[in-house]
Parts: C-alpha cells; sequence; structure tokens
C-alpha cells in the first residue's frame, strides 16, 4: 500500500544526497473529490475548496538565494499541478542551498484577499520559533540511515515488560544542554540491565503547536519530532539522527520501541497577527491552509469529541490515509516495534469500518508482523470487545490501577480484588491486557500510598503487594518513569478546565539510591521483573479464580480467592515454560498491615520454591497449613513439572 504523502516526498526535502549542498524541492498536497471521490464528503458549497489564488515559500532560506530572509515581495512562487487525487503545489530552488537547518512558512492568499502565514503539515522538521516549518540540507542525512532491527527480533506483547517514559521529565535533571533525545540513552544499560525492562513506550515525539511543556497529546506536526526533544546545543540538523541513534541503541538492547501516537485530535490555535499586521496560523496546518478552515476536510467530528482540542474527520478518505501515512514513516524510517492508539473512543463508530479499524488493518497489513504491537486505550466497558473484533493486541485495562488507587486510599481490599487479576477476562486467546497500577494520566502510586496520612512516598511499602499483583496477574505489565523507585508526585484528576494539570514532573534520579526508593527497585520492582521474565508460565492467559461474585468475601472451598477481613488473596497462575513444560504457580498476597496466617492450597505435592523470599517448601495432601504471609508483601510458590 503505498504512502503517498511520504512517497511523493510531500514536505520540504533535499534534492539529491550531498551532504555539503543542494536544492530544496517543496511540496503541499490539496485532497480534491471532483479527482477522486473517496477523499472527503460531498457536502456542498465550498466545503473541500482552499480558495487559494497564490502561494508563495517565505524562509531564511531566501539569503542562499540572494534575497532577504522571510521577505513576501521576493518570495518564490508555488506552482499548481493536477494530482490523482487533487492538486499539488510546488516549488524547486534554482540553486543550491549550502549545508545547513533552514526554518519556513507558506505564505498563501485566498480568493477574498485574505493572506495568511501557514505551516506545512508534512514537515518533518520543526523550526525553532512561531511554529516554523523546517528542513535540513546535507547534515548527517538521516534519511539514509537506516535502523537496526532488535537484536533477537520482536517479541509478542504479553512477554514484554513495557517501561512507559515521558522524554522530558525522564532527562531534566541530568541532561544539560544536550538534546532529551540523545540524554534518554544515558539510561538504557539502567532499564536493560539493572531494571529489567524490555519495552520502552516513549510517550509522544511528535511536535505540538507551542514551545511550552507539554505530554505531546496535542500534535500539529505529525511528521516532525518535537524541536524541544531534539534541539542540541547548536545541533538542530541532527532532529532526526538523535530519534534514529536512541531507536538504534534500544535494539541493540533488545529493547522494544513502542510509539504513543495521538491520532484522534490535534492541537490546534487560532491565528494571531505579527507586528506587520500579518496572520500567521498555528495549530494543525491542514486546517488553516482553507480559506474558510470549516472547509477543510481534515478536521472535524468523527465519533466522539475531546474538549477543547480539534477532532480528525475519518468520514475523509484523505484523513485516513493521512494519518495511515504517519504511521507507515515511524514504522519504515524509524523502525519502530509498536505503537499505542490514545483516546481511541472518540474515532471508533461501531459497526463502521472508518477511523480505528481500517486504521489498525492497514498498519497490520503492512508491517506483516504478528509481534508488531497494536495497543489501545479504549477506556470504556467495550474495549477487550473492540480489541478482539480488530486486529489489535492489547487494550489499557484499568481496573487494577482503580483497585490499588482505591484500596490504598481506604486502607482495606474488598472482593473486586479477584475479577481484577484476571486482566484477560473478555480476551480472544492471542490478545492480552496492557496493565498496570500507575501512569502519566494519574498520580504516583507511591504518592497515593500516603495521600490518607499526608505522607506520600514514606508508606512505600502498601505499593508492594499492588506490584506483585501487577507482575504475576495475565498481560502485558508496565510501569511508568521513576514507579520503579517510589516517585511521589501529585496530580490532579480533574482541572476543573484551570489548565494545571499537564505540569512537568522532572525525575528526581537521587530517589533511586535513599532508603525509600532503593528498597523498592532492588527487593520489589527489580526482583518483579526478573521473576516474571524468567517464567513464560506467568505470562500465560491461565488464572484460578477467573471469575468472583462480590458477595464471596471470603476463600473458596479450594481455598482460593480472596479473604477480606485478612486482606490476602490466593490464586493459581500456570503455563507452559519456554521448554514447553509446565509451570505453575500460587500466588499469595496480604495487602493488610499486620501479617497474616492462612492455609495455601496447592495442585500437586511435592517441593515447591518460593521465588520471592527464596525459600523451598515441602507440600503434603495438597495444602500448606498455617503459612504466615508478611504485611504488605507476598509470596509466589512455583513449581515445574
Amino acid at each position: 500500500m503505498a504512502e503517498m504523502y511520504m512517497s511523493e516526498r510531500f514536505g520540504a526535502w533535499q534534492v539529491g544526497n550531498d551532504p555539503s549542498q543542494g536544492a530544496a524541492e517543496f511540496k503541499l498536497f490539496f485532497p480534491n473529490r471532483s479527482k477522486d471521490a473517496s477523499q472527503y464528503e460531498d457536502k456542498g458549497g465550498t466545503y473541500g475548496d482552499p480558495q487559494i489564488t497564490s502561494i508563495q515559500v517565505v524562509g531564511d532560506f531566501q539569503a542562499q538565494l540572494g534575497q532577504s530572509p522571510w521577505d513576501i515581495g521576493q518570495a518564490p512562487q508555488m506552482q499548481k499541478a493536477a494530482h490523482s487525487k487533487g492538486w499539488v503545489w510546488s516549488y524547486r530552488t534554482p540553486t543550491n542551498l549550502q549545508a545547513g537547518f533552514y526554518e519556513y512558512k507558506y505564505y498563501l492568499t485566498f480568493n477574498n484577499g485574505e493572506t495568511r502565514y501557514v505551516g506545512d503539515p508534512c514537515t518533518r522538521y520543526g523550526g525553532s520559533e512561531n511554529q516554523n516549518s523546517a528542513f535540513v540540507i546535507g547534515g548527517s542525512a538521516p534519511t539514509n540511515n537506516q535502523v537496526s532491527p532488535l537484536a533477537h527480533g520482536r517479541k509478542h506483547l504479553r512477554d514484554l515488560i513495557v517501561y512507559e517514559l515521558m522524554i522530558d521529565d525522564f532527562t531534566d535533571e541530568y541532561r544539560g544542554a544536550r538534546a532529551p533525545l540523545e540524554a534518554v540513552r544515558d539510561k538504557l544499560d539502567y532499564l536493560q540491565t539493572d531494571l529489567g525492562i524490555n519495552a520502552i513506550l516513549f510517550m509522544p515525539w511528535t511536535a505540538w503547536p507551542s514551545q511550552s511543556f507539554s505530554w505531546g497529546y496535542i500534535p500539529h506536526q505529525y511528521f516532525s519530532v518535537e524541536y524541544r526533544y531534539a534541539n542540541a546545543l547548536n545541533a538542530p540538523a541532527e532532529k532526526l539522527s538523535w530519534l534514529k541513534r536512541l531507536i538504534n541503541e534500544c535494539h541493540q538492547r533488545d529493547i522494544h520501541v513502542i510509539m504513543d501516537g495521538v491520532f484522534n485530535h490535534v492541537g490546534d490555535v487560532h491565528p494571531q497577527t505579527n507586528a506587520q499586521g500579518k496572520i500567521i496560523a498555528n495549530g494543525f496546518p491542514y486546517r488553516w491552509l482553507y480559506q474558510d478552515y470549516k472547509d477543510s476536510p481534515y478536521a472535524g467530528v468523527f465519533g466522539g469529541t475531546f474538549p477543547g482540542l480539534l477532532d480528525l474527520d475519518y468520514h475523509n478518505g484523505c484523513t485516513q490515509e493521512f494519518i495511515r501515512d504517519v504511521c507507515f514513516y515511524w514504522i519504515d524510517s524509524f523502525g519502530i516495534d509498536g505503537i499505542r492508539f490514545d483516546n481511541t473512543t472518540n474515532f471508533y463508530i461501531k459497526n463502521e469500518t472508518k477511523g480505528l479499524p481500517q486504521l489498525l488493518t492497514d498498519i497490520r497489513n503492512h508491517v506483516n508482523d504478528p509481534n508488531f504491537s497494536l495497543t489501545l486505550e479504549h477506556l470504556n466497558l467495550e474495549a477487550s470487545q473492540i480489541t478482539n473484533d480488530t486486529v489489535a493486541d492489547s487494550y489499557w485495562n484499568n481496573e487494577l490501577y482503580q483497585r490499588t488507587f482505591d484500596y490504598l486510599w481506604h486502607g482495606n481490599i474488598d472482593s473486586r480484588i479477584v475479577n481484577a487479576l484476571n486482566t484477560h477476562s473478555g480476551l480472544n486467546a492471542d490478545k492480552v491486557a496492557t496493565t498496570y497500577i500507575d501512569n502519566h494520566d494519574h498520580s504516583h502510586v507511591a504518592w497515593q500510598a500516603g495521600a490518607r496520612n499526608n505522607a506520600g512516598a514514606l508508606e512505600w511499602y502498601r505499593t508492594q503487594p499492588y506490584a506483585i499483583a501487577l507482575f504475576t496477574c495475565p498481560g502485558s505489565p508496565m510501569i511508568q518513569n521513576g514507579q520503579e523507585f517510589a516517585e511521589d508526585y501529585w496530580l490532579m484528576e480533574d482541572d476543573k478546565g484551570s489548565n494545571r494539570r499537564v505540569k512537568p514532573r522532572p525525575l528526581r534520579w537521587d530517589f533511586l539510591r535513599d532508603s525509600i526508593g532503593s528498597q523498592l527497585f532492588s527487593n520489589t520492582y527489580q526482583k518483579l521483573i526478573s521473576i516474571r521474565k524468567a517464567h513464560a508460565g506467568l505470562r500465560s492467559n491461565h488464572i484460578y479464580p477467573d471469575t468472583w461474585e462480590t458477595w464471596q468475601t471470603q476463600f473458596n472451598p479450594q481455598g482460593y480467592g480472596v479473604d477480606v477481613n485478612k486482606g490476602v488473596v490466593i490464586y493459581h497462575r500456570w503455563g507452559n515454560a519456554d521448554d514447553g513444560a509446565l509451570e505453575r504457580f500460587i500466588i499469595a498476597i496480604n495487602f493488610s498491615g499486620d501479617h497474616q496466617v492462612v492455609n495455601i492450597p496447592f495442585p500437586a505435592n511435592g517441593s515447591w520454591e518460593d521465588l520471592l523470599n527464596q525459600q523451598t517448601v515441602t507440600v503434603q495432601n495438597w495444602w500448606l497449613l498455617n503459612q504466615t504471609v508478611n504485611s504488605h508483601w507476598g509470596r509466589i510458590f512455583y513449581k515445574k513439572s
């Protein structure tokens, strides 16, 4: 399937590969339904018509043409030519430009005489200010550098332990003047060797329409790495190279790279007037390239809406193809190993193939690798069914997180914990849930542990049973950056429209070495990750009990389930080891603040190893009687046969 927007080199590109000089070519595509009716719906009037009289390219590159930088009077005119799906406006510099980083914008004159500066929707580089677009002549020619695949190939999502990483926060404390993308590489050995994860979910790296801090969930230049992440001192031309180098180094360590893709909505800002009285259109370019922004077929309501943001309209083929090509670009040019799709509830319509289902199918067919992961953030009760009905692999399962924060606040568990552990409920055999007790949308779990007592991470030990549950239940476990050493920022769940929610939370790496972080890291997360990676049976779909009624507050007759009064849960996991032999696990977790004595059932007699406490026990008559499970801790019994 052709990826038109990049294969036809829309945006600005160097002509040739000379590292010292080259001409620049600019190409800007507009769909037209008279040439291809699938591009957008017929709504009559001027819908789909940009109503453009002329387009000029303005920027600092003009100095290389003997002109004044950003001079509208001399700015080159683009020429309009027919395309099988619409029209393409293009311009190629008549002379070569010297190697360097150049910023530009399009200057449009519309039929009504209005003029407007607009960015390039297909730029691969963002500028340093004013949401400029940019291109590179020479540099390290990152488009010619291939990203190496994972050293030992992709694994299925169920075999991954995912680390959710916010590039800015992760590197804030130690990067200095370096590009954040470069600085992440400093910690890859820590992530792989010390902690033990084998996948990183990078929160969005695509450009957003401001120069301020952002989580990245308001994209506006989909093919561009955010300038804030890639700009190193005097090295803007290396923007794409920083990301490729990072991904290469992840792959050398067998760390999967998962991109967080925001494809329901875009960040948008209404036009502003500059000092010369000219209108500058900020935000999503494909909206403001139209005289009347309501005529843009790329923007509009499809499915649900996200308050305060601009939705993309998947009723129109141009939008479907544009976002498809965005995904293909990051897959083909940067070798990513999966995509997490943000806010999928709003670009999914039941019984409609357009939007999310078509996008997933196009990606799956393009990649042709069953281990390329496609994960949905579909936070409603239909999530498992939609995961089954599409070619997605996984969805974000919120249940264990919700139970964790609820129980930490109230100080006790209830019978709902058992069903929360069966994260595979409702899923087909080849699908898995992505599970977590903490993610970027919420406060750190260590803060929640002591929130009721105004103690924050001082009560870090209360998070341990939830971590044990996370790494011993089905699915793909994910931890938020800093969770492993008890980072403890508070985050409001609802900011009442105050815009005070998305704020920096820079990791405080000294926490890793203090009395709290060092214990949580080595005794809990490091140990649990090692156990899960070593035992494929823990990564199976099998769990017992697999259902539980809310009225059941004591263990069932077989000894499994939950004893609410004691705060203890006991469950059985099993599955095949890497060599095909059967692995069995009996997990007993004490969520209470007191040591608890319980009788623990087993499916087989003989010797069992307690992996968490490094003990060996002998089971007779299918039970271990009067067993102590320490407070806020657990036991993981293991037997291979």
